[in-house]
């Protein structure tokens, strides 16, 4: 009897040690929101959230998205679609606009360890990256600029994340204003892989020019489990993206 009870319990210990360091899957969205006016001309913020709750996703990316601004009837928009959706916010201005901000952010599930922000050079408006770091994990979204020596400018700065990395992953998203045979993508394909889907993003109702992507820093052990433009044509002016991965613990 008792060499069963020790048989079970080195079962459950074998178990646990396969559990604790198996691989973990996460899904990543990212979503130019148009500060939540969708093509109908309409501003609702909880059909962007149900959007983004309807794909579950670990991490989101958003673009074009208002602070306490007069068009936005001074509401923290970021915070608004984050409650709406089970998330939680992180915010990160680019510029000054109407009384308020204007910039992009990250949700996510749980609160990251430390955030930084990096200002991004754009002639157009200035831009701005994101960074936030996890235990495990480092994910950061950003908005590039339409010009192309600005963007170029942009990747370089992008490419100081993964000097900082500590052998984490490296999630980057971002409505990157390039098409994929882009100078722009081009340089970045140097240092990530693209996982998002090759479907065009752009415009919501009749996309035909693919400038939203999900990359991963070149080097991390992944596999792609699903990969999607989702399909909705009515809450912004962009498609969103997802992207299921399978990352090392």
């Amino acid at each position: 009897m008792k060499n069963i009870f020790r048989i079970l319990a080195a079962g459950v210990l074998i178990s646990w040690s396969l559990n604790a360091f198996a691989d973990k899957t996460i899904t990543i969205m990212s979503y130019n929101v148009h500060n939540g006016v969708g093509l109908d001309g309409k501003c609702d913020h909880k059909r962007l959230a149900e959007v983004i709750k309807a794909r579950k996703p670990d991490f989101v990316g958003i673009q074009e998205v208002d602070s306490c601004t007069n068009r936005s009837n001074h509401a923290y928009v970021l915070g608004d679609i984050a409650e709406a959706a089970g998330l939680i916010p992180t915010y990160a201005p680019a510029i000054k606009y109407d009384g308020g901000l204007y910039g992009i952010g990250i949700l996510s599930k749980n609160m990251p360890d430390s955030v930084s922000l990096f200002p991004l050079p754009g002639r157009e408006e200035q831009r701005v990256l994101v960074v936030t770091y996890f235990e495990n994990i480092i994910i950061a979204n950003s908005h590039f600029s339409l010009t192309q020596e600005d963007a170029l400018e942009s990747v370089k700065i992008v490419k100081t994340i993964l000097d900082n990395a500590k052998n984490r992953p490296v999630i980057f998203m971002g409505d990157l204003n390039s098409h994929p045979d882009s100078p722009v993508i081009q340089d970045l394909n140097r240092y990530f892989k693209i996982v998002s889907s090759d479907a065009p993003t752009f415009p919501a109702d009749k996309p035909n020019e693919r400038i939203d992507f999900i990359m991963v820093s070149d080097g991390t052990p992944f596999a792609v489990e699903a990969a999607e433009v989702v399909p909705d044509d009515i809450a912004s002016d962009h498609r969103p993206i997802t992207v299921t991965l399978t990352l090392p613990e």
